[in-house]
């Protein structure tokens, strides 16, 4: 395997681990919601707008109403939400966040364990070398992006 191989090969199996890492933590934290899927996704998007109709938030996650209905029905039966009908408009309904809920976007496993066998400057280049990475990433987003939109538009 060529030393460029080698390095994309490492770099994916870190991100497969850490994923996996963070499902098993929030498996046993809060019984496997993950802030990136599902159940977890809606509670991540409650929490940055507070209360919202259920109707708009299924267009902000592009899920069918059948499909959000479901998955708030759980997380209302785990006391992650409430839902309750708009004081303006008595046909729309209502979600916010409960302490709960609140709680599960806090609370976060702590990555800092991963690193203890780093020294300071170690620490520091991986930090140095992860934000170039990322800085490249989003080059090559926008760049993928700006050729999409070329294409359909």
């Amino acid at each position: 395997m060529r030393k460029k191989d080698v390095l994309v090969e490492t770099f994916l199996e870190t991100n497969h681990l850490m994923n996996r890492y963070s499902m098993i933590w929030y498996g046993k934290n809060f019984g496997g919601l993950d802030p990136q899927q599902g159940q977890g996704r809606i509670l991540t998007a409650l929490r940055r707008m507070k209360t919202i109709s259920q109707k708009e938030l299924g267009f902000i996650l592009n899920l069918r109403p059948q499909s959000l209905g479901e998955l708030l029905q759980k997380l209302e039966g785990n006391g992650y939400i409430r839902r309750y009908r708009s004081a303006i408009d008595k046909r729309a309904l209502m979600v916010e966040l409960t302490g709960r809920g609140e709680t599960f976007l806090e609370v976060k496993p702590d990555y800092e364990e991963i690193f203890s066998g780093m020294t300071a400057k170690e620490r520091t280049q991986l930090e140095n070398s992860l934000e170039k990475i990322s800085e490249q990433l989003k080059i090559l987003i926008d760049s993928e992006i700006a050729e999409e939109e070329e294409f359909f538009f």
